[in-house]
């Protein structure tokens, strides 16, 4: 695709509300909207686009049947579908793959997916997957960074002006942590769910957060970046005689 486009997404990951607060408020305070990929219930961000994060790990909390993996997968989303109705995008835990879970997702009426992670990849664009399904995929992620330590966690390090689709991808904890390493992530899972020890933790220096509020800050500056879900109608609008399986 010709220039570059940044959208911005949360994954959130089950966080505590005070934690999703201040990442919806860092956003809010930009007006910058984002997608919003939703793990449980209750997440409510006016403004903001919701879409789907289910859970297919075989011990994760959203299990709910026994049984062949497309039944499991067909419940999941049912379940999750049912308490954000108007998601028309998913993007899975994990970023866990499965065939399978295409048609699952089209007949759950979804229309676009953001699993697949090209870190950095130029020249990244919307794909047609099959079964209705358009491929968002995503071009960084902050747990990514934190174990491959590409960025340096500075706004130089993300090549935005480099062409294509530049979907991001953070997480309301780590920004709370301004992690930077992955140790600063797993020494906080046991208080995962504490805002107060959460906060006095919080590093200084460069991290997830600093990257986050920097790169909110550029494009504060330009023109209100789509979200998500625009973006899939605006291809789909554009494309539905090369995608004649699209919904």
């Amino acid at each position: 695709m010709a220039g570059s486009e940044v959208l911005l997404s949360v994954d959130v990951e089950w966080a505590h509300p005070d934690v999703l607060a201040d990442v919806v408020g860092l956003l809010d305070e930009r007006d910058l909207r984002a997608t919003f990929f939703c793990t449980h219930e209750g997440i409510e961000v006016p403004g903001h686009e919701r879409a789907l994060h289910p859970n297919f790990r075989r011990h994760g909390n959203t299990q709910l049947t026994q049984g062949a993996d497309r039944e499991l997968y067909g419940s999941v989303v049912e379940r999750m579908n049912a308490l954000y109705p108007e998601a028309r995008g998913v993007r899975t835990h994990s970023l866990f793959h499965d065939s399978d879970l295409l048609p699952v997702f089209g007949a759950a009426g979804l229309e676009y997916d953001s699993s697949y992670l090209l870190p950095l990849a130029p020249d990244l664009g919307p794909v047609w997957r099959g079964s209705g399904i358009l491929e968002l995929p995503l071009y960084y992620m902050d747990h990514w960074d934190l174990g491959e330590q590409a960025t340096g966690f500075a706004l130089g390090g993300l090549l935005l002006d480099s062409p294509g689709l530049k979907v991001v991808a953070f997480h309301p904890n780590l920004v709370y942590l301004n992690a930077s390493q992955p140790e600063h992530y797993v020494s906080a899972r046991e208080r995962y769910h504490d805002p107060a020890w959460l906060l006095r933790r919080r590093r200084a220096g460069r991290g997830a957060r600093t990257l986050f509020l920097e790169l909110l800050d550029r494009l504060a500056g330009g023109e209100r970046p789509p979200v998500l879900g625009e973006v899939n109608g605006r291809w789909r609008a554009a494309n539905r005689a090369a995608a004649p399986d699209a919904a």
